[in-house]
C-alpha cells in the first residue's frame, strides 16, 4: 500500500514506539507520538541487544550514536552453575552484514539515542505529557495533554503502550493477560570486573550482569525465601548477605548499590493475543506479547515488530493485507520464544537440591548433543542481515520480502 502521507498515531514513545516512528516516517508516513510522560525516559537498567534488534537500529542508522556507551561481545556464551561450571554453552552465528555480537548498554542511552532520532525526524510529531485515554478500530484516539483533552483520527494506531495497553483494551484482540508469579531485579551497580558476567543458575535462582560502560548490570531471582524476605524488610545488607551466601560475586555486586530505590522489581506478566490488529489498530512490543526476560528478546522481539509492521504495510496492496501478514510472521515466532523463555524461567528457579542435580546433568547432556545454532536462529525470529537489508531498503523505497 502507499505508505507516503499515511496518518500514523502511535501510543507509547517507548523502546518499540520509537522505531515504529522512525520507520513508518522514513518510509513517508506522517507519524504523531503520544507519550503520557512529560520527560520521556527510559525505566529500566541495562539491557542487551541482540542481532535481531540490532539488525534494525543499525539499518536506521543508530550504530555509532549506540556503540559510543556500549560493551560489545560474541563469540560464546550461556549458562553456567554458582560455581561457574558450563550448564549450557551457546555460539554466536555470524549472520552476516556485521551481526556478530551482542550489545550491553544502559536503557537510558538506547532510549536517549532513539528518542534524539525521532526528534530530528522531519515526519515525526513526539507530544510528549499526552496520556491516550481510548482509541477504536475506526482510528480515532482520544488523549489527555498539558493542554487538555483531545482526539486524533489515523489511517493506522500503532498500540505501542506495553502490558497495560490502552490500545489493546479498545479492540477486539483476543488478549490473554496472565502474571505468573515470578519477579526479578534489575540494577547497574558501578565499576566492572566483578567476576559476574553471563548468568548463573544458584540454589537462589539466576543471577547475572553484563559490563555497560563503566559501570555493570545486575539482574536475579528474587523468589527464594531469604532473597524476598530482604526485599520486604528494603534491607540491602541481608540483600546482598543472602546472595554471597550463595555466589560471593554476586554478595560483592550488591553490596555496591547505593540505595534500596535504585533497585528495579519486574514482575513478570505474560500476553498472549489471538489478533495483532483490529481495524486501523496494530499492536507490537508488549502489548502484543509481553514475555518472560529470560531470553532477552522482550525489547528486541519489540523491535522486530516494528520494522517486520512496516515492511509488510510496504509490500501489500491494502493496510488489511498487510496487517493480516504482519500478524501472521510474527505470532508464531513470538509465541515460540515465549514458550522457550518460560522454559528457561521454570528451570532457572529450580531450588530443591537432587531436582538441580537432575537439571544440570540433563542440561549438560543436552549441550553435547548440539543444536545450538538453530536454537539461536529460531530466538533471532527473523535473519538478522535480511532484516537489516529490508529496513534500509524501506528509507530507500525498495523494502525487501
Amino acid at each position: 500500500m502507499e505508505i507516503d502521507g499515511l496518518r500514523v498515531t502511535v501510543a507509547g514513545a517507548g523502546i518499540g514506539g520509537l522505531p515504529a516512528a522512525l520507520l513508518l516516517a522514513g518510509a513517508g508516513a506522517e507519524v504523531t507520538v503520544l507519550e503520557r510522560v512529560p520527560e520521556p525516559g527510559a525505566v529500566g537498567a541495562g539491557i542487551l541487544l541482540q542481532p535481531n534488534g540490532l539488525a534494525v537500529l543499525y539499518g536506521l542508522g543508530l550504530g555509532d550514536a549506540l556503540s559510543r556507551a556500549a560493551f560489545r561481545t560474541g563469540g560464546s556464551g550461556g549458562v553456567a552453575d554458582e560455581t561457574g561450571r558450563p550448564l549450557v554453552e551457546v555460539e554466536l552465528p555470524d549472520f552476516g552484514d556485521g551481526l556478530d555480537h551482542v550489545l550491553a548498554l544502559h536503557r537510558a542511552h538506547l532510549h536517549a539515542v532513539l528518542l534524539a532520532a525521532v526528534r530530528d525526524a522531519p515526519r515525526v510529531t513526539l507530544r510528549p505529557g499526552a496520556e491516550v485515554t481510548g482509541a477504536d478500530p475506526g482510528g480515532t484516539v482520544t488523549f489527555s495533554g498539558p493542554e487538555g483533552d483531545g482526539t486524533l483520527d489515523a489511517d493506522l494506531v500503532v498500540g505501542a503502550d506495553g502490558v497495560h495497553s490502552v490500545v489493546r483494551r479498545a479492540g477486539g484482540f483476543g488478549a490473554e493477560v496472565k502474571p505468573t508469579g515470578r519477579r526479578y531485579l534489575r540494577v547497574i551497580v558501578p565499576g566492572t570486573g566483578l567476576g559476574i558476567a553471563g548468568e548463573r543458575w544458584t540454589r537462589l535462582g539466576l543471577f547475572g550482569g553484563a559490563p555497560v560502560g563503566d559501570d555493570t548490570y545486575v539482574f536475579a531471582d528474587i523468589s527464594a525465601p531469604p532473597v524476598a524476605a530482604a526485599l520486604a524488610a528494603r534491607d540491602l545488607d541481608a540483600l546482598s548477605n543472602a546472595w554471597g551466601r550463595v555466589m560471593p560475586q554476586a554478595g560483592r555486586a550488591l553490596a555496591r548499590v547505593a540505595s534500596f530505590d535504585d533497585l528495579l522489581i519486574n514482575e513478570v506478566t505474560r500476553v498472549d493475543c489471538e489478533r495483532w490488529s483490529d481495524g486501523r489498530l496494530v499492536l507490537l512490543g508488549d502489548a502484543a506479547h509481553a514475555m518472560a526476560p529470560n531470553l532477552g528478546q522482550g525489547a528486541n522481539s519489540a523491535i522486530v515488530d516494528a520494522a517486520v509492521l512496516t515492511i509488510e504495510l510496504a509490500r501489500h496492496d491494502s493496510a488489511g493485507a498487510a496487517l493480516a501478514a504482519y500478524t501472521a510472521r510474527r505470532r508464531p515466532a513470538v509465541r515460540r520464544v515465549q514458550g522457550m523463555a518460560d522454559v528457561l524461567a521454570r528451570l532457572s528457579a529450580v531450588r530443591n537440591p537432587a531436582l538441580r542435580r537432575g537439571r544440570d546433568a540433563v542440561l549438560r547432556l543436552a549441550g553435547k548433543a548440539g543444536g545450538g545454532d538453530g536454537r539461536v536462529r529460531a530466538i533471532q525470529q527473523e535473519d538478522p542481515a535480511r532484516l537489516a537489508a529490508a529496513v534500509r531498503g524501506l528509507t530507500e523505497g525498495t523494502p525487501a520480502a
